[in-house]
């Protein structure tokens, strides 16, 4: 991401702009109408140059930041995340030429699947601290999963933002790390939000969660140099523990 005075621009390939432009615009429409968060506006899209420019929000806050700072909104924000998300699965409906399917494992059967943010992660969900409002950015889906799924089972959505608030921990605090009660108001938000017949699979999507969840932390241990890869990897042993006793006697 590039900022350019009022603006905050992506490139990327064309084909993966489009789709972002058209999702973060469908999105910015739902959190308008349901008046529980916000998306910055798509200002322009050069399709010739895979160029995407965004309004750019000052004074924006990541959950991430709000879980460090220890902040005292984190658990209602966490709350508002979890509604938000249940309003965009119920809502987000794509063009058929941008439905991509999640790999198998993580589709469900054909009436309960959905249109996904994709990397709803504690990164992208931001607080506007001028307005109060909850800002969700990012509207592409994670790279890990390839970038280009649009669709499939909500439950992904729902266990990576679980997932990244497990791994958002830093080394020297993942003992006092909070992320059972984070994750806690969020599940909470989203049954609160949605029909609670949506959520009765939550257990069966545990194992592909905690593999996903697996690969990351490798994957972001690999791009350290080895003494900094160790002390990054023993906490999240200590965070992997605490994510499965979390999820395995969770009940949504």
């Amino acid at each position: 991401m590039e900022f350019i005075g009022d603006i905050a621009r992506k490139k990327a390939s064309p084909s993966l702009l489009a789709i972002e432009a058209t999702k973060s615009e469908l999105a910015g429409e739902i959190g308008k109408d349901s008046d529980l968060f916000y998306v910055p506006r798509v200002l322009n899209y050069d399709q010739d140059n895979g160029v995407l420019d965004f309004e750019r929000l000052n004074n924006l806050v990541t959950l991430l930041q709000l879980t460090i700072n220890r902040d005292s909104r984190l658990f209602e924000i966490s709350e508002k995340a979890g509604r938000a998300l249940a309003v965009i699965h119920e809502q987000l409906i794509l063009p058929d030429k941008m439905k991509c399917e999640l790999p198998t494992e993580w589709m469900a059967q054909t009436d309960e699947n959905v249109f996904i943010h994709g990397d709803f992660a504690c990164i992208n969900i931001c607080l506007h601290e001028p307005s109060g409002r909850l800002v969700i950015l990012d509207w592409s889906t994670a790279p890990i999963m390839g970038r280009t799924p649009t669709f499939g089972s909500r439950y992904f959505d729902i266990l990576w933002f679980v997932s990244c608030a497990f791994r958002g921990a830093p080394g020297v605090r993942f003992l006092s790390w909070n992320a059972e009660e984070m994750a806690d108001a969020f599940l909470k938000g989203y049954v609160k939000q949605s029909c609670e017949k949506n959520c009765d699979r939550f257990k069966d999507y545990l194992p592909k969660i905690y593999k996903l969840h697996r690969k990351k932390v490798w994957q972001l241990m690999r791009r350290r140099k080895p003494f900094k890869a160790v002390a990054y990897f023993c906490p999240q042993m200590v965070m992997q523990y605490r994510l499965r006793k979390l999820l395995n006697r969770y009940e949504l």
